[in-house]
C-alpha cells in the first residue's frame, strides 16, 4: 500500500473473523514511523517485515478460515521468504503442528485439524479455562529478536488450549515466535526491542521511527 511504503517498518496484522484483544498490537501502532495494516485478504499482505497473528475467540473455525482464505499460504510464503511471524494466544496455537478439541469446547464440530506447522507444538483444548495475570522474564530467545531474551514482561492469560511444548512466557524457532501472554508488547522496552530488530534487519534506523512514551500515554489514559 502507499501509506506502508511511506514507512520504514511495515507491520501485518492478520484480521480473523473472531479476532479478540486487539488492543495487544495497540504499543507498535504508535510510532509514527510504522505501519500496521490489518489484513483479511491474501493480496494485501505483501511483504511486510513483521506478521502478527493475534487472539481469537475460536481457534479452529479461525484457522480454517486462514486457510480456505488463502492467507495461511501466503503467510508461509512471506515466512519462506525471512519475515517475522508472530502468533498471541489463538494466533500462537495456530503456529503448531495440530489444535485438537475432542470435547468440543470450542464447538466447532471438528475434533483435530492441522496447524501451520510453524512450531513444534501440539495443542488441545480442555474445559477449564486459564485465567490469570502473569509477569516475568522472557527466556532466551532465538532468531532476530534474541534481544529480548532477559527482559521484563507483564500481562495476562486467557484461553482454553495447552501447548504442552510451550515452555515460558515466549516461543521461538527460527522467524517464528509465539506467546500466551495478552500484553507483551506493553512494557515499552519489549516493543521497543522488537521494533530496533526489525531495524536492523531491513537497514534503517531505530531513530527514524519517531519516539513514543507509553509511560506518558498511559497516564493520559488514567487522567
Amino acid at each position: 500500500t502507499r501509506e506502508s511504503s511511506r514507512k520504514a517498518i511495515d507491520i501485518a496484522v492478520i484480521k480473523l473473523p473472531r479476532i479478540s484483544n486487539f488492543t495487544d498490537v495497540s504499543p507498535l501502532e504508535r510510532f509514527p514511523n510504522v505501519s500496521v495494516r490489518y489484513i483479511e485478504r491474501p493480496d494485501d499482505l505483501k511483504e511486510p517485515d513483521l506478521i502478527l497473528i493475534p487472539g481469537t475467540k475460536s481457534t479452529i473455525a479461525d484457522l480454517l478460515w486462514l486457510r480456505q482464505s488463502g492467507l495461511e499460504a501466503a503467510i508461509l510464503h512471506c515466512h519462506d521468504r525471512g519475515a517475522i511471524v508472530f502468533g498471541i494466544c489463538g494466533g500462537f496455537q495456530m503456529l503448531g503442528a495440530t489444535v485438537s478439541d475432542p470435547d468440543q469446547v470450542e464447538a466447532a464440530g471438528i475434533t483435530q485439524v492441522k496447524g501451520m506447522g510453524l512450531l513444534p507444538m501440539d495443542t488441545v483444548f480442555r474445559g477449564d479455562k486459564v485465567q490469570r495475570q502473569t509477569e516475568g522474564v522472557l527466556p532466551t530467545v532465538a532468531g532476530p529478536l534474541h534481544s529480548l531474551s532477559g527482559l521484563g514482561y507483564k500481562g495476562y492469560e486467557i484461553h482454553m488450549g495447552r501447548s504442552e511444548e510451550a515452555r515460558g512466557a515466549l516461543f521461538s524457532m527460527g522467524n517464528v515466535y509465539g506467546s500466551y501472554v495478552h500484553g507483551i508488547f506493553d512494557e515499552q522496552e519489549v516493543a521497543d526491542t522488537i521494533l530496533k530488530a526489525l531495524c536492523t534487519k531491513k537497514g534503517v534506523s531505530f531513530e527514524s521511527l519517531g519516539t513514543f512514551d507509553a509511560r506518558a500515554y498511559k497516564e493520559r489514559q488514567y487522567d
